[in-house]
C-alpha cells in the first residue's frame, strides 16, 4: 500500500459526535449529540447541535439514529433546508437504525444539523451502536 503524504498548507476540518441519553423524537429540533468523540477545529457545538461549516469545500456528512418503539427517521439540514433523509420501521424489532451519508459543496458559515422525524425515542445508548453524526472535509476549495 502506498504512502500518501498530506498535502502542504492543507487544513483539516471535521468532527464526529454521538448521543449518550434517550429524547423523544417530538421534543426536539436537532439532536444534541452531547458526546464529542473528536472537532477538528471547534467547529460542532453539542448544545445546540450544529456544525458550522469552516471553509469552502466538498464535505461528506453522516447521520445514524437509533429508535425505538419500531421506528427510526431523520432529516440531514443545511441552513435549515432538507437535503436528505432516511427511514426504517419494522414492526417486528424493538430497535430500528436509519443511516445517511451524504457529499455536499458547503461554504463557510452553513450550518449542519440531524433533526429526528418521527415521535418515538431516539434511543442514545444501544449496547453496540450508538446514534450520531459526523462531518469531514474531503476537499478544500
Amino acid at each position: 500500500m502506498p504512502y500518501i503524504l498530506p498535502v502542504t498548507g492543507y487544513k483539516s476540518a471535521g468532527f464526529l459526535a454521538s448521543l449518550s441519553y434517550d429524547v423523544e423524537g417530538s421534543a426536539v429540533t436537532n439532536i444534541l449529540f452531547n458526546k464529542v468523540e473528536y472537532d477538528y477545529g471547534n467547529n460542532y457545538n453539542p448544545a445546540t447541535g450544529v456544525y458550522t461549516v469552516p471553509r469552502d469545500g466538498l464535505y461528506l456528512i453522516h447521520a445514524r439514529v437509533y429508535g425505538r418503539d419500531n421506528y427510526a427517521s431523520h432529516y440531514i439540514r443545511v441552513n435549515g433546508n432538507i437535503v436528505t433523509s432516511a427511514a426504517e420501521h419494522d414492526p417486528g424489532h424493538l430497535y430500528q437504525s436509519a443511516s445517511t451519508s451524504i457529499v455536499l459543496h458547503l461554504l463557510s458559515g452553513h450550518e449542519v444539523a440531524v433533526d429526528p422525524s418521527f415521535t418515538g425515542s431516539v434511543d442514545g445508548w444501544t449496547n453496540y451502536m450508538t446514534t450520531s453524526f459526523g462531518a469531514m472535509l474531503l476537499y478544500a476549495d
